[in-house]
C-alpha cells in the first residue's frame, strides 16, 4: 500500500513538470498569434527552397547548441509542439506520459541517446528525438549529441546563399559549426585575422584556440545580453576580435573581457545591420532633440582665435603622388579660407601601414576635436581609436558601415559618373555613329568601384542601348597599354576618373583619342571642402549631435551628392543641345525626380536586379542605399570583368 502512495506521488511530480511545459507551450503560442508569427514549429520539408536542393551528406555526431534546433523534418507530430519545442497535447495523453517519463530519466541521466537532425542554411531540423529536444529545452540544457546530415542549397547569387557557401569553406578548413556570419565576406574577414585562407585546412591547434575564444566572447556576451542568436553574436565575435586582439580572449579575465564589450557595446550589436544605417545628404537638419532641464544649462563651446577647434586630416598617401589624397588636401585648404580664425586644420601623412595609428595618434596628441581618416584602409584603425577616445569626433571616409562609434562620410561621384556616361554616348554617337564600344578604367579597390561603373554604363545605354563599355580593371604593377587594346577595339572615347589612392596618375577625366592625341571633355569631382565645412560648421553651432539618430546609436554615413555641391562635374565646351541634355539630366537628379539607379536595372547574365514598377506608374522604383553600396554585378552592356 505505502508502494503506491510512493508511486502516486511520483506521477504527479511528473505531471507537474508536464503541466509547468505545456503552460508555457500555451503562453508562447499565445504570444506568436498576437504578433501574427505561426505558433508552430517550422517544417523543412514543406520550404520550397529545399525541394531545390543539390545534395546532401553526413556529417556524423556533433554536439549542436539547442539554440540552433529551430524545427522538425516532416509535418508529422508538429501540432504537438509550440514553436519553442513545448509539448501542446493535454496531460492525459499518452504523448503526455511519455513526455514526463523522459522528463524522468532525463533528471537523473541527461539524454543518453543522440537525436537525429537535417541542417539546411545553418539551422537545423528533428528527424527523430523531438521530445528528447523539448525535454532538454525545458531543462535549460545547452547542448545536445546529434547525428547530422546536410542540405546543400542551390547555389544563387542572394547574399543568404552566397555567405553559406563562405561557411562551407570555413567549416572545410576548421571543422566549426558554432561560428555563423549573417554577411558575405565575415568569413574572409576572419580567415585574415587568422592568417589564413579559406579552403585550407588549418592547424589543429589554431582552430581548437579559435573555439575556446569564441566559447569564452559567448559567454561573456551572454552575461550581458543573454537572448541574442547565433547570428548576431558570430557577428559581435568577428568585429570584436577586429578591434581587440582575438588571443586576448584566451589569456585575459572574464571581467575584462566584459569591460571590452561594454566599451564597444553598440559596434558590436550593430555588427552585420547595413539596413539599421542611417544614410544622410546634410549635416545640419531642422530636428530638435526634445529639450530638458539641463539644456538650458548646456551651450556649445564657444571657439575663438586664441582657442580654436582644433581639425585634423589624416592621408594614407603624399598629396603629390595621390589623386585621392590631393583632393582631400584641396578641401582642407578650402576650410582654412572659408571658417577663419576659429578653426585650425593640420595635415599628418602616413608613410606606412604600421604608422597608420602613429598619424592618428598625432592629431590626438595635438588635440585636435575633430579627426578625418581619408581613406577606407584606415578604418579599422579610426574605430578603435574612437572607442579608446569617445571625446573626440572621428570620421572616416568610407560609406556603408554600421559602426556607431565612428560616423562615415562618402561622395555619391555615381551621380557625376552618370552624367559622364551620358556625355560620352551623346559625343560618341554625334561624331562615331551608334553602336561601337566605349572604354572604362577601373581603379578602385573597395566596392563603389561597381557602383562607379555601372552609373557610367546606365549613362551610356539611356542614349545608345546598343553601345557596349569595355572595362579594363587596373591592378597593382599592372602595366597593360589599356589604350591600345581600346583603339584595337575601335575605342574612341573612354573615362579614366577613378580617383586612385595608390599612385598620382593623370589628369581624371573623359577623353576622346584622336591618332596619338587625347581630348579632354569633362569629369565628374569631388568638392571636399563643401562637406567639410558643413561638418564642422555643426560642431562650432553644437548642432553636431542634434539628430534622432545619435540618441538612438544609430550608425551614421553622410553620403553627400549632387544635390549638395559636393560632388559635381565640369567639362569643356560643348554643343549646345548636348550641355541642355547634361543640365536638364543634372537638375533631374537635384529635384530627385531620378537616380541613375532607377526603373528597371538588368544585369549581363540576364538577372532583373530591379524592376520598372506597375505599368502606368509614372514614379521610377529608387534603388535604397544599401543596396546600391553592396552591388556586386555588371551592368547588361559591360563587357570585362572586375
Amino acid at each position: 500500500m505505502l508502494q503506491g502512495c510512493y508511486y502516486k506521488a511520483e506521477v504527479l511530480d511528473l505531471r507537474e513538470d508536464y503541466k509547468k511545459a505545456h503552460a508555457i507551450a500555451l503562453d508562447t503560442v499565445r504570444k506568436a498569434e498576437k504578433e501574427g508569427r505561426s505558433p508552430y514549429l517550422p517544417v523543412l520539408d514543406s520550404m520550397e527552397e529545399v525541394k531545390q536542393s543539390v545534395g546532401q551528406t553526413s556529417l556524423g555526431i556533433l554536439e549542436l547548441p539547442l539554440s540552433r534546433i529551430k524545427g522538425n523534418k516532416e509535418v508529422a507530430r508538429n501540432n504537438a509542439f509550440a514553436c519553442d519545442f513545448m509539448p501542446l497535447l493535454e496531460e492525459d495523453t499518452e504523448f503526455a506520459i511519455k513526455w514526463s517519463s523522459l522528463y524522468d530519466s532525463y533528471s537523473t541521466e541527461g539524454i543518453r541517446d543522440a537525436i537525429k537532425v537535417y541542417e539546411y542554411m545553418n539551422r537545423y531540423y528533428v528527424q527523430e528525438g523531438n521530445k528528447r529536444v523539448s525535454v532538454a529545452n525545458y531543462g535549460n540544457t545547452e547542448f545536445l549529441a546529434a547525428e547530422v546530415i546536410r542540405i546543400l542549397p542551390k547555389k544563387t547569387d542572394t547574399p543568404e546563399v552566397k555567405v553559406y557557401y563562405e561557411y562551407l569553406e570555413f567549416y572545410k578548413s576548421t571543422k566549426n559549426f558554432l561560428i555563423v556570419f549573417s554577411q558575405p565576406g565575415y568569413y574572409k574577414k576572419l580567415a585574415t585575422l587568422m592568417g589564413h585562407e579559406l579552403g585550407e585546412e588549418w592547424p589543429e591547434d589554431l582552430c581548437r584556440d579559435l573555439k575556446s575564444a569564441y566559447f569564452r566572447f559567448t559567454k561573456c556576451m551572454k552575461n550581458k545580453f543573454p537572448n541574442l542568436d547565433e547570428f548576431v553574436q558570430s557577428n559581435a565575435f568577428l568585429m570584436y576580435i577586429t578591434i581587440f586582439p582575438w588571443k586576448t580572449l584566451l589569456e585575459i579575465s572574464d571581467e575584462m573581457i566584459i569591460k571590452n564589450i561594454n566599451r564597444a557595446k553598440d559596434d558590436l550589436l550593430m555588427s552585420g545591420k547595413l539596413d539599421s544605417s542611417a544614410f544622410r545628404d546634410s549635416a545640419i537638419t531642422g530636428e530638435k532633440k526634445q529639450s530638458s532641464f539641463w539644456d538650458f544649462f548646456i551651450r556649445p563651446k564657444e571657439y575663438t582665435e586664441k582657442d580654436p577647434l582644433r581639425v585634423g586630416f589624416v592621408y594614407e598617401e603624399e598629396i603629390d603622388v595621390s589623386r585621392w589624397s590631393d583632393s582631400h588636401e584641396a578641401g582642407r585648404l578650402y576650410v582654412d579660407a572659408t571658417l577663419g580664425e576659429r578653426v585650425k586644420t593640420s595635415a599628418y601623412v602616413v608613410s606606412g601601414h604600421d604608422d597608420m595609428v602613429d598619424a592618428v595618434h598625432h592629431a590626438l596628441h595635438d588635440n585636435c576635436d575633430i579627426v578625418f581618416t581619408t581613406c577606407p584602409s584606415m578604418l579599422m584603425t579610426s574605430l578603435k581609436t574612437a572607442i579608446s577616445f569617445p571625446n573626440t569626433k572621428l570620421l572616416n571616409c568610407s560609406v556603408g558601415y554600421n559602426m556607431p562609434s565612428l560616423r562615415f562620410y562618402q561622395g555619391k561621384l555615381y551621380e557625376g559618373s552618370f552624367l559622364m556616361g551620358i556625355l560620352a554616348a551623346d559625343l560618341k554617337l554625334q561624331q562615331c555613329g551608334g553602336g561601337g564600344r566605349i572604354g572604362y578604367l577601373s581603379r578602385l579597390r573597395e566596392s563603389l568601384r561597381f557602383v562607379n561603373l555601372n552609373a557610367f554604363a546606365i549613362g551610356v545605354s539611356m542614349i545608345d542601348p546598343t553601345c557596349k563599355v569595355s572595362l579594363i580593371r587596373e591592378m597593382p604593377g599592372d602595366e597593360k597599354d589599356y589604350r591600345k587594346i581600346w583603339k584595337e577595339e575601335g575605342v574612341t572615347f573612354y573615362a579614366d576618373f577613378e580617383y586612385s589612392m595608390e599612385g598620382y596618375v593623370s589628369r581624371p577625366g573623359l577623353y576622346r583619342m584622336d591618332g596619338e592625341e587625347e581630348d579632354y571633355l569633362g569629369t565628374p569631382y569631388y568638392n571636399w571642402g563643401r562637406f567639410y565645412t558643413e561638418i564642422i560648421h555643426s560642431v562650432l553651432t553644437g548642432s553636431w549631435d542634434l539628430r534622432a539618430e545619435v540618441d538612438n546609436k544609430k550608425p551614421l554615413n553622410y553620403w553627400f551628392g549632387i544635390s549638395s555641391g559636393m560632388v559635381d562635374i565640369r567639362t569643356k565646351e560643348l554643343p549646345y543641345t548636348t550641355l541642355n541634355l547634361l543640365n536638364y539630366m543634372k537638375q533631374g537628379i537635384v529635384n530627385g525626380v531620378f537616380s541613375p539607379f532607377s526603373g528597371e536595372i538588368r544585369t549581363r547574365d540576364g538577372r532583373v536586379i530591379q524592376s520598372a514598377g506597375p505599368k502606368h506608374n509614372t514614379e521610377l522604383e529608387n534603388m535604397p542605399p544599401a543596396t546600391i553600396i553592396t552591388m556586386d554585378w555588371l551592368n547588361e552592356n559591360v563587357d570585362g570583368d572586375m
